[in-house]
């Protein structure tokens, strides 16, 4: 696990997530911005989650990672 900071995307994708009237992110939004997204959506009690922040934190790292050729 890297523990690299959240990028902007994921930045704003978690508070779009905290508006419980904002849609569902399409997959023209960056891998980041949709996983920020999801977990404001679990934060927020909408998505049941059980498993663990490290596994969280994994999905972050997964998400920068597949940004980078687009730039994100």
């Amino acid at each position: 696990m890297s523990e690299r900071p959240a990028n902007d995307e994921m930045v704003s994708g978690f508070m779009d997530g905290y508006d419980l009237t904002a849609p569902e992110p399409s997959g023209n939004r960056s891998n980041s911005y949709r996983h920020g997204f999801m977990v404001a959506r679990i934060d927020k009690g909408v998505l049941p989650y059980q498993g663990s922040a490290d596994h969280l934190r994994d999905l972050a790292d997964n998400a920068m990672k597949a940004d980078e050729p687009r730039g994100v």
